[in-house]
């Protein structure tokens, strides 16, 4: 898993120097190390990483969609990641809302564009389908309804809860703080935060959604949440206000971790 973890990082520096997601700094890379280890420490499981890995790599496709070069291409590969990762970890579905929303944000005009999802949905479940009936020598036999409830029960669990109220706490003040630094900017520049701000929102829909709630839950709120703390230190690092929201950044977590 260790592997994973810092080929995630190298992937996010990535994401953020190709697509101009900050200025030439480690600022997202940093704040993406640290929510990261806060979750690992708190018991990420192996499935939880690999899903956040392919949906990262999804993420690179879908930001890019800005340049609007190969875009059917990009939303296949990117509908294609997403779809494998859900079967890692379930969960990760719920994030197929992206490719939609990046549709929706970059190049809504194409009509086949929003079609290009389910033929790579499609792909993937034809080819896990073969795959596992060369293996077992028959279809799974899960294809079945099964009854959903709302369970908090596990939010009784403080290794689940305090890094979830933090995420919390993270997103109410640095997502709404990272869009309003890009109201006076022109419209074509604003989509990529945009779609940085929906993918938080997609981040909590599957962190409420999903049932039981694990730490797997809110491991997609680390990249998003990362882009907007490092773009509040990036613009305002001479204000108190910014060194206040840092310091609480760093420190909320060690606090409830002592406390717990």
């Amino acid at each position: 898993m260790s592997g994973l973890l810092i080929f995630s990082v190298l992937l996010v520096d990535f994401i953020v120097r190709k697509n101009e997601l900050s200025k030439k700094n480690s600022f997202v890379v940093l704040g993406y190390v640290f929510l990261l280890s806060m979750l690992a420490i708190s018991k990420l499981e192996l499935t939880g990483v690999i899903a956040h890995v392919l949906v990262l790599m999804a993420i690179r496709r879908l930001i890019s969609l800005q340049s609007l070069k190969s875009v059917k291409k990009k939303l296949f590969d990117a509908a294609f990641w997403i779809a494998i990762a859900s079967l890692a970890w379930y969960g990760a579905g719920g994030n197929l809302l992206l490719v939609f929303l990046g549709v929706l944000i970059f190049d809504a005009s194409d009509y086949r564009n929003w079609l290009v999802p389910f033929f790579a949905i499609l792909a993937v479940g034809m080819i896990y389908l073969a795959g596992f009936f060369l293996v077992n020598d028959q279809f799974p036999q899960y294809f079945q309804l099964q009854d959903w409830r709302f369970d908090l029960s596990e939010w009784k669990n403080m290794q689940t809860a305090w890094p979830t109220v933090y995420l919390l706490i993270l997103t109410v003040i640095m997502i709404p703080v990272y869009w309003l630094g890009y109201r006076k900017i022109m419209l074509i520049r604003k989509k990529r935060p945009l779609f940085i701000v929906l993918a938080a929102a997609v981040a909590w829909i599957i962190a409420i959604g999903v049932q039981p709630a694990t730490n797997n839950s809110v491991v997609f709120l680390v990249f998003p949440l990362a882009v907007a703390v490092a773009n509040l230190t990036e613009r305002n690092q001479q204000r108190p206000i910014t060194e206040i929201l840092l310091w609480a950044f760093l420190l909320l977590p060690f606090a409830a971790r002592m406390v717990i």
